[in-house]
């Protein structure tokens, strides 16, 4: 969806190391956020702001956020 590298900018700024890792596309981005101690919908709504031209400053903390 995103070729000019917005999506893989953002999961570097989320501190996601899914581009680096063998099962990352075979695994959707829920499964993803939860192995990371993330909440999944804070992820998953801080991705779908990149099609409104986002995410601001306020997304992206909550989905750094980590999750006990």
């Amino acid at each position: 969806m995103f070729p000019d590298g917005d999506a893989a900018r953002l999961l570097a700024r989320l501190q996601l190391p899914c581009a680096h890792c063998g099962g990352a596309f075979h695994e959707p981005l829920t499964m993803a956020a939860k192995r990371h101690r993330r909440d999944p919908r804070s992820v998953i709504e801080t991705f779908r702001a990149l099609d409104a031209g986002g995410p601001d400053d306020e997304q992206v903390a909550s989905a750094l956020a980590r999750v006990v």
